[in-house]
């Protein structure tokens, strides 16, 4: 979370998400006025795609932006937004042994020389990871990131008429969602696929434990997907080969119609029972080796029971297989994510839907917890 604002009189009661991607903007609007026990009301939420050229000006952004909001309450709820996940450097460091008020400074120190700019040009916060129970040194994380990219963010929003509460990044979007959810109680790994790259994160009781990249996303899946699965084709090939060793045989209409059906059969349950080839199995086994690892590491060094779920964000490209596939390899259930069963809404949404806005509503639902601290 960086740079709150808090300058002027409005709803405490919800909250609307803007993020920003490559070429699209996504808004939701959450309603958090809720008695104990009451899932998050989403109020809308919707999507608009930017041609990617121009995304990096501002004027077009802001106008894009006013359009897209235009249904939204805008005057009457303060706005949750994003930066782009290049523009900040999330890092996991020892808490410096230092008073409060001598924080600040401390961590500035500290990460000066793991930034790509100068520390003068930083605008940095930091968020604590409490009930670590190991003897090891205690954690903490800090966000960084220029004051220019901040500064153009709060510009894009101003021009559109919004006014805002903070700048915030994804991994604690991630955690938003995560923490309404019935299982974070027990732990969750929640894995987040854009079209390029993918975000991890353990979550458990509304904190954030563990988060890593994944240099890859789904474009890279679907197009080993696409063209890796056993289904129809292979059994399309297959028939081919089998008229083409009989040609020289006869076979009867009625023999050649069952041997079609047969193959149409099998090729219809193919295609609703996919299965990953090997070369598929190891993209597939990327993701799982990341897992693992960072369920290890959650485990021994910040004493933790192992998590019980593992859930994936909403996908445009669906993943056929890729689940069950996880699941088998490491033994915890595993689903897709769909928030017209965690969200309470007056219509349903679509998959791409849920997908675009993910980050969106993940912003929205942003309320203040004990774990951030600014600094």
């Amino acid at each position: 979370m960086l740079l709150p604002f808090f300058n002027k009189k409005k709803s405490k009661k919800g909250l609307i998400g803007v993020d920003f991607q490559p070429g699209r903007i996504a808004i939701a609007h959450i309603f958090h006025d809720l008695k104990a026990g009451d899932k998050p009301e989403l109020k809308q939420c919707v999507f608009a795609n930017i041609a990617p050229d121009v995304t990096g000006d501002m004027g077009v952004v802001s106008t894009a932006l006013s359009k897209a909001a235009q249904s939204f309450p805008v005057s009457q709820f303060f706005c949750n937004s994003s930066i782009e996940n290049t523009a900040y450097e999330l890092l996991l460091i020892d808490s410096p042994n230092v008073e409060s008020s001598e924080l600040r400074q401390a961590v500035r120190w500290r990460i000066k020389d793991q930034l790509p700019y100068h520390i003068d040009d930083a605008v940095v916060d930091v968020f604590e990871i409490p009930g670590q129970q190991s003897s090891r040194a205690k954690l903490m994380y800090v966000v960084a990131s220029q004051k220019q990219e901040i500064e153009r963010r709060i510009g894009q929003l101003k021009q559109a008429g919004m006014e805002i509460q903070a700048i915030d990044i994804y991994e604690l979007a991630q955690r938003n969602i995560a923490a309404i959810l019935p299982e974070d109680k027990d732990g969750i790994v929640m894995l987040r696929f854009n079209d390029n790259s993918g975000l991890l994160t353990i979550t458990r009781n509304g904190i954030l434990f563990l988060t890593r990249k994944i240099d890859f996303g789904l474009n890279r899946l679907a197009m080993f997907l696409n063209i890796g699965l056993n289904t129809g084709d292979e059994i399309e090939l297959s028939l081919d080969e089998i008229l083409e060793d009989t040609e020289t045989e006869s076979v009867s209409e009625s023999a050649e119609n069952e041997l079609l059906a047969e193959v149409q059969e099998q090729k219809q349950y193919a295609t609703e029972n996919p299965i990953l080839n090997e070369q598929n199995k190891l993209i597939i086994d990327e993701v799982i080796l990341e897992i693992q690892r960072s369920l290890d590491y959650y485990v021994s060094h910040f004493n933790q029971r192992a998590v019980t779920k593992i859930i994936f964000a909403p996908m445009v490209h669906e993943v056929p297989g890729v689940i069950d596939y996880i699941h088998d390899m490491l033994g915890i259930k595993t689903e897709v994510l769909d928030f017209n069963k965690c969200l309470n809404m007056s219509k349903e949404l679509n998959s791409e839907l849920q997908a675009r806005c993910f980050d969106a509503i993940g912003l929205a639902l942003r309320q203040e917890i004990a774990q951030e601290k600014s600094a």
